[in-house]
């Protein structure tokens, strides 16, 4: 049997999804990744079969930073600043997604089963229903809507809210679904429906009637799963790629962390700064005013190139699941992969959210005693900073409940269980 997965974004988007495919190789299956040719040589090293769906997410991110400053906006309304990012991401991309729509289409005749992100369900859906076969959601952040918790690309409900914050909860995901779907069909729909022929219709509601299986990589150690949702959304534990055991990393690095106490990281991955230089030096000047080393991670423009002491030490790539469990806490922007790689190493997290469902994982963190209160990186301050680091280091408790989940998310076997799931599912289905 060969397994596509069809998943869009950057490389946060694309780790767990290669995780999975690895998972179903294992198991025996044939396995095909589709996504952007910037991460096929990180598939075919995983030994995957790739497909190049076009379009540079650095290059579209670095379009949609300059053309709509979002990197000096207040975050205070993720899903307004979502709702701005969608729309020009997908302005930038739109003379490629035709091509790739097309690449997909003639490289999913062989595919038996189709798993799809968020991005990817415009694509997914439609071509598995023409071609008659299974499709399964695969999403690392909760998106059915629930009344235990707002969106992900809302901000909790406010105080005043509170008596009926289960209906503002429920309510914000279902404005999220109404929103996307307009913002879709005119960019990804026109492109799928180029190459079938037939008008694009949303894929939620179908999925929904026909109870179709949704998994959740994320833990419910951390995030549990909600009372309310259906039986067949799942919550199956991370999607973890773990580096291989002989990974060396570079000289300069295993010096650093041999020449003194743990140190803290900190990296923005793919977001961009309005300020790079101003939101580096913030940071820089945080570690010296609370006494601790750091490690950071140059990422895709959050931080920039200058002096640095000697307690400070810039790296521009590193395996999270190598580093984290070496250092003394994570600084970083809240992505899912990276907010789960800080939970399974068992050290405490700060979330510096820029855009998204950074702002959401940020809150839950702190929630849940495991980080304290998330920071805007428009208004970063090396003061505000320096105090969060500080309590990450000296708060004994906030340190053993994050040694104590990290210790429940790595007896989980996320991967394993979605492949249970779908095997299960295979075989209860019609014909």
């Amino acid at each position: 049997m060969r397994v596509g997965i069809i998943t869009i974004g950057s490389w946060g988007d694309i780790q767990p999804y290669i995780a999975l495919g690895k998972g179903f190789q294992r198991a025996g299956y044939e396995v095909r990744l589709f996504t952007h040719g910037a991460y096929g040589s990180a598939v075919r090293r995983e030994g995957l079969d790739f497909l190049d769906l076009g379009v540079d997410p650095q290059t579209v991110m670095e379009g949609v930073m300059r053309e709509t400053r979002l990197g000096e906006r207040p975050n205070r309304i993720p899903f307004a600043r979502q709702i701005t990012f969608m729309r020009e991401a997908l302005r930038e991309a739109q003379p490629l997604l035709k091509e790739g729509a097309e690449r997909c289409w003639q490289a999913a005749q062989d595919i038996d089963a189709l798993f799809f992100n968020p991005i990817g369900i415009y694509v997914a859906v439609p071509f598995a229903q023409r071609r008659k076969i299974p499709s399964f959601a695969a999403y690392v952040q909760p998106i059915s809507p629930t009344r235990e918790f707002a969106s992900v690309l809302f901000p909790p409900a406010p105080g005043w809210l509170s008596p009926v914050r289960p209906v503002y909860n429920r309510l914000s995901a279902s404005c999220v679904e109404w929103f996307r779907w307009p913002i879709y069909r005119g960019s990804i729909g026109k492109a799928v429906q180029a190459v079938l022929g037939t008008p694009l219709r949303s894929p939620i509601a179908p999925m929904r009637r026909e109870r179709s299986p949704i998994f959740y990589g994320f833990s419910a150690h951390f995030l549990p799963r909600p009372s309310d949702w259906p039986d067949f959304c799942h919550v199956t534990g991370y999607w973890f790629l773990d580096t291989p055991g002989d990974w060396e990393p570079p000289a300069d690095l295993r010096a650093f962390l041999q020449a003194g106490p743990p140190p803290v990281y900190v990296g923005f991955g793919s977001m961009r700064s309005s300020d790079p230089l101003k939101l580096t030096a913030a940071v820089i000047q945080a570690l010296e005013r609370c006494g601790q080393r750091g490690i950071l991670l140059s990422g895709w423009g959050a931080i920039a190139q200058m002096p640095l002491p000697d307690t400070v030490l810039t790296i521009d790539a590193v395996p999270h699941d190598w580093l984290f469990p070496r250092v003394a806490a994570v600084v970083h922007h809240g992505g899912s992969g990276t907010t789960a790689a800080g939970l399974r190493a068992g050290v405490p997290s700060l979330i510096v959210p820029f855009i998204g469902d950074q702002s959401f994982w940020g809150w839950e963190v702190h929630e849940r005693g495991l980080g304290p209160r998330p920071l805007d990186p428009n208004t970063l301050e090396a003061e505000g900073l320096a105090q969060a680091i500080g309590s990450m280091i000296t708060d004994q408790d906030m340190r053993q409940r994050a040694a104590r989940v990290g210790e429940q998310i790595r007896s989980e076997d996320g991967v394993g269980n979605v492949i249970r799931l779908f095997e299960q599912s295979v075989r209860s289905s019609p014909g």
